[in-house]
């Protein structure tokens, strides 16, 4: 009896299992249907209110309905009847209304818009399907008034309205875009100022400052998709540089490969440390076969930016940067203007009428930053001397140490400066990595430093003994003199650079500066800005990033007391093809526009050529011969070279 008593027991005990399993399942597959119910009403909700009806009531995608009153069908694909309208349900709306005629009010519209979690677009405004199309786009001139009526002076204001390859107007901004007027005739041009409405459309303000004939271009560089992949991705990639390190003790020579670490670690490397150039950011190389890491003699650029751009570039944003989404010029109805002189019959603008500042740190920036005519660039930032000559600049730089350092385009300055001063320049100057001239008699220095650790294009040898960080520079400008001018360019060769190891180099020079003035406040630092490249069949979105750059040293140095010279506009406008190395002629006005800021009282000097701007032969007594083994104070030994670095260690 026992038994039979226990068996009944677990025979109940199962059945009850069983049924509370039955109940469960019925209540998940119940509560299912209603949550897939509840699904497809709000789908076909917002189905019905995303797609409009052709008058013969079949469904229209992506069509514009000029009235604000939309009409909305649901058809079956077994009986298509007409009178199936169904208004889309609004929360806690379970039927449609009696006798809907199909037209939805636009309180309910409201209705269901201030409800729904995202930002809906009315039917008459088209939404952005595609990149922006430079053959689509629209440019209108908004004043003045009348294409007949600019006379010189005038600020002449676009609208850049950007359109998609369907000719849809676009709803965001963020597209980067390069504007000028030029008249190549006259040597003339200015560059377009252009503000970002973040909503499709665009201000283009140019400067009429010349008269004559004139054309407008508009350049499309890169849409705004691929302007985002710049700034979030490209920028803060995983950036690493490569150079082949070239080691040498005696006769023995090795070489292997060297990185640029930022807040990384490693192993069985030999790590180099500036001295105060970088803190995170650290230079470390394999380690040679046989020879010391304190054999290390110079370096090559093994690293290619058109390589390493499309390593970081995903297969799905190749077509932004290809085709007509690459700097691609938009067609300007009315581009070629003809600027008419202005009443009192001035054929450029007086200058006597602008009143501008005394050119010096922190200046703002006007819609315009100047323009060229006949040659000659005319700021319209600061008052500056278009011309000097050796006399005048003499005056300028009397007692004055001035030190170049950066990439080839600073060395352009400071050969532009040697001609003005007459000082005569070796035949290799445009390849040396560093180069002096002396005026004994007014005590004037001028010298080149080339910056290490660049990304060079080419497989160049810097010899480590030949370059200097500029951080070093201007810790040991005071040596001598506190009459130092330091000219700095770090844009052309960091473009490979990891984005925070390139900050924490301008942050440096700039707490190097702010520590030397301390001691000498005579010290001045003047910060030469990036300029457009315009490569864009190999060099894709350099130019961007040369622009954020751009930001980013004013940024860090804002407020700092170092003096800004920004010729993006200045080259940009000026009226022949965009290179790297800028002709002569524009060189020549950056080389006066540098001395007005540093010597903006002498704007009362002579404009004219004199006598002694006539080239003499150097003589021992003004030129400094390029460095060799009997006259250079720079170190020769590797144990001397080496001093550029500190901390030398391997790990």
């Amino acid at each position: 009896m026992l038994h039979d008593h226990s068996s009944k027991k677990v025979w109940i005990g199962k059945r009850t299992i069983f049924t509370s399993t039955i109940i469960i399942c019925l209540i998940i597959c119940l509560f299912g249907f209603m949550v897939n119910l509840k699904r497809e009403e709000t789908i076909l909700a917002i189905n019905n209110l995303q797609e409009p009806l052709k008058p013969n009531g079949m469904l229209q995608s992506n069509s514009i309905q000029p009235d604000s009153r939309t009409q909305y069908l649901s058809s079956s694909s077994s009986d298509n009847h007409q009178e199936d309208h169904l208004l889309p349900l609004l929360p806690g709306q379970r039927t449609r209304p009696p006798n809907f005629d199909g037209v939805i009010s636009d309180d309910s519209l409201q209705m269901f818009a201030n409800r729904a979690p995202f930002v809906h677009h009315s039917i008459d405004a088209v939404t952005s399907f595609d990149v922006t199309c430079a053959a689509t786009t629209v440019v209108k001139l908004a004043s003045p008034a009348d294409y007949e009526a600019i006379h010189v002076g005038d600020t002449l204001h676009y609208i850049i309205e950007a359109k998609d390859s369907y000719g849809r107007p676009r709803t965001i901004g963020g597209d980067f875009w390069l504007g000028a007027l030029k008249s190549p005739h006259l040597i003339a041009g200015t560059a377009a100022k252009i503000i970002d409405h973040d909503n499709g459309t665009y201000s283009m303000y140019l400067t009429a400052g010349w008269k004559g004939d004139a054309m407008l271009e508009l350049t499309l560089a890169h849409p705004s998709e691929g302007v985002h992949w710049l700034k979030t991705t490209y920028k803060y990639g995983d950036h690493l540089p490569i150079w082949d390190g070239e080691f040498q003790l005696g006769n023995i020579k090795e070489t292997s490969k060297c990185y640029l670490m930022y807040d990384s670690t490693w192993n069985n490397m030999c790590e180099y440390q500036p001295k105060k150039a970088l803190k995170h950011t650290k230079f470390v190389c394999d380690k040679p076969f046989t020879l010391p890491c304190e054999s290390l003699a110079g370096i090559r650029g093994a690293s290619n930016f058109p390589v390493e751009f499309s390593r970081l570039l995903p297969t799905e944003k190749r077509v932004l940067f290809s085709g007509e989404h690459l700097y691609k010029n938009v067609a300007i109805p009315h581009g070629f203007i003809n600027i008419k002189e202005r009443t009192d019959n001035q054929f450029t603008i007086p200058k006597d009428t602008l009143q501008l500042p005394l050119c010096g740190p922190d200046l703002p920036s006007p819609l315009s930053d100047g323009y060229w005519y006949n040659g000659q660039w005319n700021s319209l930032v600061c008052d500056t001397k278009q011309t000097y000559n050796k006399a005048s600049a003499i005056q300028c730089l009397e007692h004055t140490n001035v030190v170049f350092t950066g990439d080839s385009t600073t060395r352009q300055w400071f050969a532009s400066l040697a001609k003005l001063l007459d000082v005569g320049l070796p035949e290799d100057h445009d390849r040396s990595f560093f180069l002096e001239r002396t005026l004994a008699a007014p005590d004037i220095n001028i010298s080149f430093v080339f910056h290490p650790l660049s990304t060079h294009p080419k497989p160049i040898f810097v010899n480590m003994s030949q370059v200097r960080f500029e951080v070093d520079i201007i810790l040991d400008s005071p040596r001598y003199t506190c009459n130092n001018v330091i000219v700095v360019s770090p844009w052309a060769h960091f473009i490979m650079w990891p984005w925070d190891a390139y900050v924490e180099w301008l942050t440096h020079i700039r707490d190097a500066m702010i520590e030397v003035k301390r001691q000498c406040p005579e010290l001045k630092v003047v910060i030469k800005s990036p300029h457009a490249v315009n490569k864009q069949t190999t060099m894709k979105g350099r130019d961007f990033m040369f622009k954020e750059m751009m930001h980013a040293m004013r940024e860090v140095f804002q407020g700092s007391g170092v003096m800004f010279i920004d010729i993006w506009d200045m080259d940009y406008a000026y009226p022949a093809p965009m290179e790297l190395h800028m002709p002569d002629e524009v060189i020549n006005q950056e080389i006066a526009l540098f001395l007005s800021y540093l010597c903006p009282e002498n704007m009362q000097l002579s404009l004219t050529p004199t006598s002694e701007n006539i080239h003499l032969p150097p003589t021992s007594e003004n030129i400094h011969l390029p460095p060799t083994t009997e006259n250079t104070q720079l170190p020769q030994t590797s144990e001397e070279q080496m001093q550029l670095f500190k901390n030398v260690k391997v790990e």
